[in-house]
């Protein structure tokens, strides 16, 4: 009788046991391998990129220039002269290099030249004019007289060459500036290292209508050089050219020359 007892007691005991592990099984399923997801290896889904994605398609590969990234100052650099770790330019010893335009010494001013001047009456152009006395004529060209300065300054003689010649009756108020032009290219042409010149402006020339232009140039051994070219248009299919060519720091002086040229010159 106790055996039997004892025997439904441990069936009920293992029934009860039993129906504990079924609940705790509904409540906490065990998690399927199929269910986990590794992070790393996510991606995007269709239509939806990702950030990384997103900015390799806005940037534009094709035109990618990596020489952008480098030292856009290097191209700037100047032979022979001193540089420090960040790129700047400083001095050697004690001596400072000049950086030609920005700290070069200022040209010692030349005092100006006063002339005086006498009558020039040429037998083979047709004009009257007054030049500085002492200066030399040469009237051997058709048509032309050159006067040249005796004095030499910065290695250097003025000139002034005036000449009369005929042109097509074509040829218009406009042409003159073609042939200012071509008298300045022509000029610049020879022996100069630099030649620089001015835009064209008018001026009249024996009361007649005409243009004219300034130049600047450099001989190979440095001498500087400037002057003027004045083409009027006269009457009778003729032009008058007028060029001085002087030394370059003495401009003014010389200029003032063409200036009483204009002031007396006549025809005969």
């Amino acid at each position: 009788m106790k055996k039997a007892f004892l025997l439904i007691a441990l069936l009920l005991a293992a029934m009860l046991l039993a129906g504990c592990a079924a609940k705790e099984d509904t409540q906490f399923p065990e998690t399927s391998s199929a269910l986990q997801v590794d992070p790393m290896s996510v991606t995007a889904s269709a239509g939806t990129a990702s950030t990384e994605e997103q900015q390799q398609d806005e940037f534009d590969w094709d035109s990618y220039d990596p020489s952008r990234e480098e030292d856009n100052n290097a191209s700037a650099y100047v032979e022979g002269v001193v540089y420090d770790d960040l790129g700047n330019a400083v001095y050697a010893g004690a001596t400072p290099i000049p950086l030609d335009p920005i700290d070069m010494p200022t040209p010692t001013p030349r005092p100006a030249l006063t002339f005086v001047y006498g009558p020039v009456d040429p037998p083979n152009i047709g004009i009257t004019f007054e030049a500085p006395a002492g200066w030399q004529a040469d009237a051997s060209q058709q048509d032309t007289i050159v006067i040249t300065d005796p004095n030499q300054y910065d290695g250097f003689n003025a000139t002034m060459t005036v000449s009369i010649t005929p042109v097509d009756r074509s040829y218009k108020l406009n042409d003159v500036k073609t042939t200012v032009r071509d008298k300045l290219k022509e000029i610049g042409q020879y022996n100069y290292t630099k030649w620089e010149t001015t835009s064209l402006s008018a001026r009249t020339l024996l009361k007649k209508d005409g243009f004219y232009a300034n130049y600047r140039g450099e001989y190979y051994d440095g001498t500087v050089v400037r002057g003027r070219v004045m083409v009027a248009l006269l009457d009778d299919s003729r032009i008058i050219t007028l060029h001085m060519a002087c030394p370059g720091w003495y401009n003014e002086s010389y200029m003032n020359v063409v200036a009483h040229f204009r002031d007396t010159v006549k025809l005969k």
